[in-house]
């Protein structure tokens, strides 16, 4: 199985400091994978072994062989299609269906997007697990990012505000204001571990709203998250009497046609963890939603 390898070259301002504090400081490691990469993995400077306490000079090549990752019991590889937008050494972004859950139900009876991923991983000769940076409800449609390896999953996550996404929602009735900012708190409700509310002993939670399309009786909203509650957009939308198309857990009305709420992840943008290119990626509107312009 052939590991992860990462390679800096030592900017002037590491000259004289030591091999361990360049990772810590400089290529950004926690304790963990410090830790991980000492006892599992190798670390080379101008491809020879050395001690992490080593002063390095100008020009010095690191080199880190990242630990063969270890995969949970949880999770199996399972065969299933992917709808792959873009992928490389470090993160893949994918085009998710409304009605597949990110991962796997505690019964594991239903597959998953991070089950067909071991099984991608497999074919492709990857030695990982699965590291999601950005989640999806099961039944919101579009874009989510995969980290490829503990290491880029590590420089996203610490990072998480500066992954952009922005999502299009259709919702109940035709909202008469052209843009907003709803402020307010969530909490769960009492009695459910799933369905949350508005609440004054909630999170601050903040979701920015445009309104781009009005229809008979729904409107197509486009929505930005200022904060990361779960199911934010879904309960925020109620709170102002538009709850989502298809969203019953929240007030909206089933439809035929939809699997679950009319919510997608249409965009996300982020700066990439390693070659630290800007990236935006775009994903169409389901087809199905062109049935609510009739």
């Amino acid at each position: 199985m052939s590991r992860l390898i990462k390679t800096w070259q030592t900017p002037e301002i590491w000259d004289g400091h030591s091999v361990k504090a360049f990772l810590f400081d400089h290529a950004r490691f926690s304790r963990q994978l410090f830790k991980r990469v000492k006892e599992e993995g190798k670390v080379l400077v101008n491809n020879r072994t050395t001690e992490l306490w080593r002063p390095l000079k100008m020009h010095d090549k690191v080199t880190v062989h990242f630990p063969i990752e270890k995969r949970g019991e949880r999770i199996f590889p399972e065969e299933g299609p992917l709808s792959i937008v873009y992928e490389d050494e470090d993160l893949i972004v994918i085009d998710k269906p409304a009605g597949l859950a990110v991962t796997p139900s505690i019964d594991r009876t239903k597959t998953s997007v991070a089950n067909r991923l071991l099984h991608y991983y497999d074919e492709k000769g990857i030695t990982s697990t699965v590291h999601i940076v950005t989640r999806l409800d099961r039944d919101t449609s579009g874009l989510m990012v995969v980290a490829k390896h503990a290491y880029s999953h590590m420089m996203m996550t610490k990072k998480m505000k500066l992954v952009n996404r922005r999502y299009k929602a259709l919702v109940h009735g035709v909202i008469s204001q052209d843009e907003g900012l709803i402020d307010e708190p969530i909490a769960r409700s009492e009695g459910s571990i799933i369905r949350r509310k508005v609440s004054s002993e909630g999170k601050a939670s903040q979701t920015l709203f445009h309104t781009e399309e009005r229809y008979e009786a729904f409107t197509l909203v486009g929505l930005e998250l200022l904060t990361g509650r779960t199911h934010q957009i879904r309960v925020h939308m109620a709170y102002i009497g538009h709850p989502l198309a298809g969203d019953t857990l929240y007030g909206g009305t089933e439809m035929e046609f939809l699997t679950g709420q009319a919510l997608h992840c249409h965009s996300v943008e982020f700066i990439h963890p390693w070659t630290k290119e800007k990236m935006l990626f775009t994903s169409d509107l389901p087809a199905s939603w062109r049935k609510f312009r009739t």
